[in-house]
């Protein structure tokens, strides 16, 4: 009678049933956490500039295989993302900027993967788990910056999702998982290189030694189809790169093989292995305590059931093994978000309702106090009041005025209402703590890419720093460079057509002058010779400074 009664009053029953409001509301929070940070901005550094500087190679030159940044050979990186990216770029770019166009690359593998994780969790689970387990993931931490920005990590996501998808699907169909394992090897491959295919091809290994419920000839069966669609996928670059020039390849498998137990100058080797179990707990959160809630319900039920023990082994192969040989940096950990999704809401119903009131009471004050910090961050940065928050904001962007648009004020508006009146209205279960939570994370999200985002994009942006040092530069100078990044170059690159040759390159000794990046705190002069004749920052920059040297006796 309760729930009747709530009804008829217009409260939302997150009960694992499904209505029309449910699903709009779902694919509403999908679509709100998806777009808002793919367009609007300059390219951001790192991964994002390197990557758009490659792209904006291949628009340029229409070689759509030896990768270059503002003229120079770049080999970092596999090819999917870069290729997705300038075909967007090109046909978006008709009515979006040309980086826009690209970064919508960026969502389209997103959402590739948020309906690989979808289907992965009904083959699962059921039906009760598709929306959860999506929601897990988009409300994970480490996820939210990293799914907006151009970085072939999102497209080596993917294939995760797809090989996931492909080994759960084979014990029911074992042609068609395996074809979609081997499958998501490929993309996986293509899409960030050896490691994320590596991690599928470890987990095929692992999943039969761990249990007998693998071991299988409908298992071997899927195997055997999953290497023969991966083999040509996994050989198609490697391929490509060996035709198009002397020396391609090799200095492609050099790069894509380098870890730091390969850096002979590297000290801090067995440190590093614990960076993802330093930053898991907030990475990976709420994900991560549900997913341990799961193992501490099945711990007596373990062995038989497929649900869990699939993305428990599958974590911990991943874990282990970017542990141990990815590179300390945050994109390498969004693969361990797709096995805790899965697993963490296989036991989401049977959570304690004071765990579950819990995590529904601290997202909804922590994202009741991110929406009021970011509205008034945005009336300071338009009135000058409160006189502190002003202040703050002058501070990290010296000069900036807020450029008032109607448009982002009323979005950003009917989004905080809208978000109050879903949790409002909801009826209080374990689901809703994590339809809260991931409303929340997108609430926040969309305040930040509406309100602040020409305060973030300023402090980002590289643009109008390159029309400075342009601005310093005679037309037709020759740059030298020293400790200027790939990311850096790419943007001086795009922004103004500033193009620099290495200072131990032979014709930098033609150079008249010479672009050195370094730290306010460890300036390094060039040594006789040159004469300092600018040096400037980004807007509030503290850690990152370019200095300008004419060569003595050089024309002005």
């Amino acid at each position: 009678m309760t729930i009747l009664e709530d009804s008829a009053r217009g409260r939302i029953a997150y009960d694992g049933t499904r209505t029309p409001l449910k699903t709009a509301l779902f694919l509403l929070v999908c679509v709100a956490w998806l777009l808002p940070g793919l367009v609007g901005h300059d390219p951001w550094k790192y991964d994002e500039a390197v990557v758009f500087g490659a792209v904006n190679e291949i628009l340029k030159s229409g070689d759509w295989v030896s990768f270059r940044i503002a003229g120079e050979p770049f080999l970092d990186r596999a090819p999917l993302f870069m290729w997705v990216a300038a075909l967007f770029a090109k046909v978006f770019g008709l009515v979006l900027p040309v980086p826009d166009a690209a970064r919508l690359a960026s969502g389209f593998f997103m959402a590739c993967t948020l309906a690989l994780i979808s289907a992965a969790s009904r083959e699962l689970m059921g039906a009760r788990a598709v929306r959860e387990a999506v929601l897990l993931f988009i409300g994970c931490l480490g996820l939210l910056l990293r799914a907006h920005e151009m970085m072939p990590d999102l497209a080596g996501l993917t294939g995760i999702a797809l090989g996931l998808h492909g080994l759960i699907v084979s014990a029911r169909r074992p042609r068609l998982g395996g074809a979609l394992a081997g499958a998501g090897v490929g993309v996986a491959f293509l899409g960030n290189g050896f490691l994320p295919a590596a991690l599928l091809v470890a987990t095929w290994a692992a999943l039969p030694a761990a249990s007998p419920l693998w071991r299988t000839r409908a298992y071997g069966q899927a195997l055997g189809i999953a290497v023969l669609v991966a083999a040509p996928l996994v050989a198609l670059w490697p391929a490509m790169l060996a035709f198009s020039g002397p020396g391609s390849l090799g200095a492609w498998l050099a790069s894509a093989t380098a870890s730091r137990w390969t850096d002979a100058t590297g000290s801090e080797r067995f440190s590093e292995m614990f960076y993802f179990a330093r930053v898991l707990p907030w990475y990976a959160w709420p994900a991560w305590p549900l997913a341990a809630w799961t193992l501490w319900r099945a711990r007596r039920t373990f062995a038989g059931r497929r649900d869990v023990m699939l993305p428990a082994i599958a974590f911990v192969v991943f874990f282990l093994a970017v542990s141990i040989f990815g590179d300390s940096r945050e994109p390498n950990g969004l693969v361990l978000l797709v096995p805790l999704a899965l697993l963490g809401v296989a036991e989401l119903d049977s959570l304690p309702r004071g765990a579950a009131s819990a995590l529904d009471w601290f997202g909804m004050m922590t994202f009741l106090l991110i929406a009021a910090l970011l509205w008034v961050g945005y009336v300071a940065a338009m009135t000058g009041r409160p006189e502190a928050a002003a202040a703050a904001i002058a501070r990290e962007v010296p000069g900036f005025k807020y450029p008032f648009s109607f448009i982002a004020f009323a979005l950003a508006s009917l989004l905080t209402l809208v978000w109050v009146a879903v949790v409002a209205r909801s009826l209080r279960s374990n689901r809703r703590a994590l339809v809260n939570w991931a409303a929340g994370i997108t609430m926040a999200w969309m305040l930040m890419m509406t309100l602040g985002l020409p305060l973030v994009d300023t402090a980002r942006s590289y643009r109008t720093l390159a029309a400075r040092v342009a601005a310093r530069i005679p037309p037709g100078t020759c740059v030298a460079r020293r400790n200027v990044a790939d990311a850096q170059r790419a943007l001086l690159d795009y922004f103004v057509g500033l193009r620099t040759v290495r200072l131990e390159d032979p014709a930098a000794a033609r150079c008249g002058m010479l672009l050195a990046q370094a730290s306010p705190s460890r300036i390094v002069p060039p040594g006789s010779g040159w004469t300092e004749a600018w040096r400037g920052s980004r807007p509030g920059d503290r850690n990152e400074l370019f200095i300008l040297y004419r060569r003595t006796g050089a024309s002005r």
